[in-house]
């Protein structure tokens, strides 16, 4: 048994100043599914979170999202729920591009390697781009909010 992490997705709309959850769907026979923005195990992936997240900011979020992590917060396993912006994200990897490589002892020249950070957000701004073409045209990084939280 392992950490799972729930991620989700939402993009500001500068013009209502609201935020809506950035969805894609998939159908099965005659049903429509949400696909999963980051349906992977990765520790290193999950501990550099938790060491940038900030708290979630219930108020700003649509008020069926606010009930679902209200919800969430009440079951057994489910910890550690945060957000944090891609501009955030973007600047931690920035400052990080490089982290220890556990794999190789520490005079190595190979104990260092891209920071896995880099895969996650590679992998968020995927998700959006198929959501939205334009979007990284028409807002800022900061305008990106990922929601998370773990559960064991």
């Amino acid at each position: 048994m392992g950490t799972d992490i729930h991620v989700y997705i939402f993009k500001k709309n500068r013009e209502t100043n609201t935020w809506k959850q950035v969805k894609l769907y998939k159908k099965d026979k005659n049903h429509f599914n949400i696909i999963n923005p980051y349906p992977f195990r990765s520790h290193e992936i999950f501990e550099a979170l938790k060491e940038i997240h900030y708290p979630i900011t219930l108020k700003e979020l649509p008020g069926d999202f606010q009930a679902k992590i209200k919800e969430c917060q009440n079951i057994v396993g489910y910890y550690g729920f945060s957000e944090i912006n891609l501009a955030d994200l973007k600047l931690y990897l920035n400052k990080h591009p490089k982290v220890r490589d556990w794999d190789y002892e520490e005079n190595d020249p190979k104990a260092m390697k891209t920071n896995p950070i880099k895969f996650f957000i590679k992998r968020i701004e995927r998700y959006i781009d198929f959501y939205d073409d334009f979007w990284d045209c028409s807002g800022t990084y900061s305008d990106i909010k990922i929601i998370y939280w773990f559960d064991c």
